[in-house]
């Protein structure tokens, strides 16, 4: 299951885009953001192998986002239920993730990624809402969730984390007439 755009090919994760995750999870840019730390090979790996197989589970998951022409991997675009214990949250509901390795930042990438697979979830996976969820200091992320037409819905915090959450939400277009 691929999805094409003019600059982008996203294909479903595989063990073969461990080594990338790795090093794109444990970059100085990443590990700068409040609530990052390393994350060791083995806890990519078994983060890797569930989303692989999340694909079996709900017919999707997440996707490695590689550069149409060179075949570059540049980010990764996942589609989550979320677990109980998220306040204002419903369990279950889909959050869509994004992270672009920095090489890549600021060039629109993240934005047409996530534009990809919310169509695609509308549209194949028949999904009515998705979810995403940001701190207040991510002006990268808050400026793409916009660009993606995600309307701001309030604050959330999990039970297990004080970190406030600033929660968006796409929902799926009404069909046309």
């Amino acid at each position: 299951m691929e999805l094409v755009s003019e600059r982008l090919v996203l294909r479903p994760a595989s063990e073969s885009d461990l080594d990338f995750y790795v090093e794109m999870r444990n970059r100085p840019e990443i590990l700068a953001h409040p609530d990052q730390e390393p994350k060791p090979r083995s806890l990519v790996d078994r983060q890797l192998r569930g989303w692989i197989d999340r694909w079996q589970q709900h017919g999707f998951g997440t996707w490695t986002v590689f550069d149409r022409e060179s075949d570059e991997r540049q980010g990764r675009v996942e589609l989550d239920p979320m677990g109980a214990g998220w306040a204002g949250i419903s369990p279950g509901e889909i959050e869509v993730g994004l992270i672009v390795h920095p090489t890549y930042w600021n060039r629109g990438i993240a934005t047409e990624a996530a534009g990809l697979v919310a169509v695609d979830c509308f549209t194949r996976a028949g999904l009515i809402r998705l979810v995403a969820l940001t701190t207040s200091d991510n002006k990268a992320s808050l400026r793409t969730l916009e660009k993606l037409g995600m309307r701001r819905r309030g604050e959330s915090q999990h039970v297990s984390n004080a970190t406030t959450y600033e929660v968006f939400e796409l929902a799926r277009p009404a069909p046309r007439p």
